[in-house]
C-alpha cells in the first residue's frame, strides 16, 4: 500500500498530515484541481488548523518550476475531501486514507503511553545511580549508563541520535523513538537499575546487558 500519511519527524508531537499531491494522486484528479478547490474553501479547512504548505520545484516543458503543495492534517483532508465528487476513486482513497491516519494516531498514542511509562523506569534509575557513594563522576554516571542502553539498542549514543534526528540538546530525544524502540530503552534501563543496586560496576554491567541483548 502506498505511504498516505506522513510526520515532518518522528517525534511523539507531530502532527500527521497528508498532502495535495497524494490526494490528486489517489483521486485520480489534476493537481492543480486540488490546488483550486483547497483555495476556494481555505477558510473552511482554517477552522481545522493552519494551511501549511511547501513549495517543490517540478520539471515542466516550461524549465523548472516551484509548485504550491499544501499538507493537510486528519480533519482538513476528510473535509476537503466531501468537496469533491464522490467517485470510485476517492471513496476508496478515503477509506484508505481513514486507515493511515487511524494507524499514524495510534502509533503516536503507543509512543506516548510508553514515554510516560518510561519516566518511572528513568526515576528508578536515577535513584540507584544517587545509592552509590558519591565521587567526583557520579554526576555523569546517569549520562554513561543511558548512552550505554543507546548504543545497545541503536548503535549510537545520545550525540549521534541527535545529530541523526537533527535535534538539539534542549529537545527530548525520547519523543524521537518509535513505541517498539522505547520498550527496548525502559528494558534495558530496568536491567541496569537493578544491577547497579546489587553493586555492579560500569564494566560489569556493560558485559551483562550486552550478553543479555545478544542472547535475546
Amino acid at each position: 500500500m502506498d505511504k498516505l500519511v506522513f510526520v515532518e519527524s518522528e517525534s511523539i508531537i507531530e502532527v500527521p498530515f497528508t498532502t495535495s499531491e497524494v490526494i490528486a494522486e489517489h483521486a485520480k484528479v489534476k493537481h492543480h484541481a486540488v490546488q483550486v478547490l483547497i483555495s476556494n474553501y481555505e477558510s473552511d479547512l482554517k477552522e481545522f488548523g493552519r494551511l501549511s504548505f511547501e513549495m517543490r520545484p517540478l520539471q515542466t516543458n516550461g524549465g523548472l518550476q516551484n509548485i504550491k503543495v499544501y499538507h493537510l492534517n486528519e480533519e482538513q483532508a476528510t473535509l476537503l475531501i466531501t468537496y469533491m465528487k464522490n467517485t470510485l476513486p476517492v471513496r476508496r482513497f478515503k477509506k484508505a486514507l481513514v486507515k493511515q491516519f487511524y494507524i499514524m494516531q495510534k502509533e503516536l498514542s503507543s509512543r506516548e503511553v510508553t514515554r510516560r511509562i518510561g519516566k518511572e523506569a528513568r526515576e528508578a534509575l536515577t535513584n540507584a545511580i544517587q545509592a552509590l557513594p558519591d565521587s567526583p563522576h557520579k554526576a555523569m554516571k546517569y549520562k554513561h549508563y543511558t548512552d550505554l542502553v543507546y548504543v545497545i539498542v541503536f548503535g549510537k549514543n545520545s550525540k549521534q541520535l541527535r545529530e541523526e534526528y537533527g535535534i538539539d540538546k534542549d529537545s527530548v530525544l525520547r519523543n524521537m523513538f518509535s513505541a517498539n524502540e522505547m520498550d527496548k530503552v525502559l528494558k534495558l534501563e530496568n536491567q541496569v537499575g537493578v544491577l547497579l543496586q546489587l553493586g555492579f560496576d560500569y564494566k560489569q554491567i556493560k558485559e551483562a546487558i550486552s550478553k543479555a541483548r545478544l542472547t535475546a
